[in-house]
């Protein structure tokens, strides 16, 4: 696959940034201001970018419901109202030709996000690479938690996993369960278009779900033998029949020499000279249309390690 650089691609196709505060998918409060503050620090190395790449704020205000009405699926009404908000504008912004930069809180976004671009393309040309330390792949029949960020894949694929479920669920969580599922459309993503990288702490349930539908995952231990760059090689080969490419990039797939600042560090993750060739070659790629970068919380300690990682990774998309 030939690559053209980043700053020509970008010449032809206008980029947008869309941030979303939305954090009450996570389990830990804080992330909703870590896209402001990703954006005020981008802003201050790259003040001449800014002139020309419009900022879109999806904004959120809802309280965390003291007494979920769904707690296998926490502020589940309100996760769907915002989610449906967020896909309209990545949508919008798409269609009006730009390539988007998605700045999020919890990961839960990632719902909205793909969303958008499923209501623009047909879902099955879209592939999904889910860069992160989690799979993301509960549902409300799995989850040990009921926060919703851990369930985003999930919800993308089509997939309850109710043959390793661990309740039975009410009908009022059903209901809001499917109609989250349906802002994408009726179809999910097919799992021959996802590529789980770095992904190194999960349940069994989301581990079997993996295994039984043979879903592309690139260990730790793979990239530390076969290199970066052939992971990177393998990404490509896996999805050379999508037309289109949405890329999440969760912060805690970083090791946690950086990535102290996000509400679910795991050890052994990416150093920062491999994310940031894995995000260089994925932004080269024309097909990707989206980027997300999320679960960045300024709240929790040292969040100026991850603020200058988090740049070198969009550095190109600024410059």
């Amino acid at each position: 696959m030939l690559f053209r650089s980043i700053k020509e691609i970008m010449k032809e196709k206008k980029r947008c940034i869309i941030t979303s505060e939305w954090e009450l998918g996570a389990g830990k409060m804080g992330t909703g201001q870590g896209p402001k503050t990703i954006l005020a620090y981008l802003e201050a190395s790259h003040n001449e970018a800014f002139e020309e790449i419009p900022v879109i704020e999806v904004k959120s205000n809802e309280m965390p419901e003291e007494n979920p009405s769904t707690p296998h699926l926490k502020n589940g009404a309100a996760l769907f109202e915002h989610q449906t908000t967020l896909a309209f504008n990545v949508a919008k912004q798409l269609r009006d030709g730009y390539k988007c930069i998605l700045l999020s809180a919890d990961h839960s976004n990632g719902i909205g996000g793909v969303s958008g671009l499923a209501q623009c393309v047909p879902i099955d040309e879209i592939g999904l690479i889910w860069i992160d330390a989690h799979f993301d792949l509960h549902s409300p029949y799995t989850t040990p938690s009921g926060n919703s960020h851990g369930m985003t894949v999930n919800a993308l694929i089509n997939n309850d996993n109710k043959f390793q479920s661990i309740r039975t669920l009410d009908p009022q969580t059903i209901q809001l369960w499917d109609r989250i599922k349906l802002i994408k459309g009726n179809m999910g993503i097919p799992t021959e278009n996802l590529v789980f990288v770095d992904v190194r702490d999960f349940e069994s349930q989301e581990s079997h779900l993996v295994h039984e539908n043979e879903i592309a995952w690139i260990q730790p231990a793979e990239i530390a033998e076969k290199g970066i760059e052939n992971c990177i090689d393998q990404i490509f080969n896996t999805l050379s029949h999508c037309k289109y490419l949405y890329v999440s990039f969760d912060v805690d797939c970083l090791n946690t020499d950086i990535a102290i600042a996000t509400g679910t560090p795991v050890e052994g993750g990416l150093r920062l000279d491999q994310a940031q060739k894995l995000m260089d070659a994925l932004m080269s790629d024309e097909r990707t249309q989206c980027l997300e970068i999320t679960e960045f919380n300024p709240a929790l300690p040292h969040p100026e390690l991850l603020l200058p990682a988090i740049e070198t990774i969009l550095r190109p998309l600024l410059d």
